[in-house]
């Protein structure tokens, strides 16, 4: 486990983007940019996020992409390698925790992440967490349990959530960090059960062994793209947790700052309709993506608009 040292306090946040300086805002551009490119889901909720605290959600966005990229990008590397890749990573992103002022010679991403750091109360123990993420997909293939994919789940989706929740600010309840992180698993889920023959291919099995023995299916058959009776209960068993973290981080948006909760209720409005629309038809995950269209999620996104003025 990683021992988290004291950090500093944040600086008051910007109020405007004319307020942070040109080559910062430059860098928080270019995560704009890797956020619009690559985000297809998030970026249509992110965008409502008024500014600037939204350059500063891409800059957590594009954080986190550059590390994920750590551990799918350089496959031919041998695992120590890769795992040496990020844990150079981690030690940048230590460093830049114990001193958060600005650098103009980083480069964009990690200048647009100092500015996050230096003037929000993101917490080095999640991105730490990412981290952990990232490392265990280099070496883990398969979960045992419902437990051991929960705590792999938070690592890589819950801990998104704890940090932009730290820049969209919210009410201070002893409950808004845990239907955050219940807001990430049912995220999570959801894209372990779209991307389940696509994952299988590469040899990893995301949904726990415990499931497949219970339901007397062979997860050799998710790599042959063949269903069943028992493969169709397993896939509603699947489905109907996934739908109870979102029912019970239903209460996630109460609490944030008003003029962000329509980027939080958009954003689980398409992860919620690729679920519902896998429930429709649970074998299609075996043959294709599931996935919603540009113009359905620009549809959730206006709705969010409506919704945040009746609550």
């Amino acid at each position: 486990m990683t021992t988290t040292p004291a950090q500093p306090t944040p600086q008051p946040p910007p109020q405007t983007l004319a307020d942070i300086q040109p080559g910062v805002r430059r860098a928080l551009n270019h995560c704009a940019d890797i956020t619009k490119s690559r985000a297809k889901n998030f970026y249509y909720g992110l965008r409502l996020t008024p500014e600037p605290r939204r350059s500063a959600v891409y800059a957590i966005y594009a954080t986190m992409r550059a590390c994920d990229d750590l551990a799918d990008e350089h496959t031919d590397e041998e695992l120590d390698a890769r795992r040496q890749r990020i844990n150079t990573f981690r030690q940048r992103i230590h460093d830049l925790f114990a001193n958060p002022e600005d650098n103009p010679d980083d480069d964009p991403v990690f200048r647009a992440f100092r500015h996050v750091v230096r003037h929000y109360p993101v917490e080095q123990a999640h991105i730490d967490a990412m981290l952990d993420g990232q490392i265990a997909d280099l070496t883990t293939n398969t979960y045992e349990t419902f437990d051991d994919l929960y705590a792999y789940c938070y690592n890589v989706a819950s801990v998104v959530g704890l940090t932009c929740i730290a820049i969209w600010g919210h009410d201070g309840d002893v409950q808004v960090k845990q239907l955050a992180e219940y807001r990430g698993i049912a995220f999570q889920l959801t894209n372990i059960l779209r991307d389940l023959a696509e994952d299988a291919t590469r040899g990893r099995i995301y949904l726990p062994a415990e499931d497949f023995k219970r339901f007397g299916c062979d997860p050799i058959d998710l790599q042959h793209g063949l269903t069943s009776p028992e493969f169709e209960r397993m896939m509603t068993w699947q489905i109907e947790r996934a739908r109870n973290y979102y029912q019970m981080s239903a209460p996630l948006e109460a609490h944030l700052t008003p003029d962000t909760r329509s980027t939080s209720w958009a954003m689980m409005r398409i992860y919620r309709g690729i679920l519902e629309r896998i429930a429709a038809k649970p074998e299609r995950v075996l043959t294709t993506r599931v996935r919603l269209g540009g113009l359905e999620k620009i549809s959730i996104a206006a709705r969010a608009h409506l919704w945040q003025a009746l609550h």
